[in-house]
């Protein structure tokens, strides 16, 4: 697909120049977010002043799973993994879950209530 896949983040004037989109998947759910440092409290602060729209995938990179930081990046777009996070309640932008590969019995043993997928979508706007 001609994607290009950088091996540095580059400054925010050129990210906001020369792309339209920027994928969030720096950091994990299970993250200890005191114990980061460089070069991922870097990409934090860059990820933070772009205007190009950011999509995260699972959590936004420097979110606890649990809460959203005020000062954290803001991300136009969520990809929920699984479930949504607790985090994700507070999510302004446009929201969407993968999560269809989740077996019927651990839906049935945590009592999660997830949206029908249509068809064999494999991803659904919440």
């Amino acid at each position: 697909m001609d994607l290009p896949f950088l091996s540095y983040l580059p400054n925010e004037q050129l990210l906001n120049e020369a792309y339209n989109l920027v994928v969030d998947a720096v950091l994990g759910p299970e993250t200890d977010l005191a114990s980061l440092g460089e070069p991922v409290t870097a990409v934090l602060q860059t990820l933070r002043g772009l205007r190009v729209p950011i999509a995260s995938l699972d959590i936004p990179s420097g979110w606890d799973a649990d809460d959203a930081p005020p000062d954290g990046i803001s991300p136009a777009l969520l990809v929920s993994l699984m479930i949504p996070k607790r985090c994700a309640r507070s999510f302004p932008g446009s929201h969407f879950l993968a999560g269809r590969f989740l077996p019927y019995d651990i839906q049935r043993k945590y009592e999660l209530n997830l949206p029908r997928f249509t068809g064999t979508d494999p991803v659904v706007e919440l």
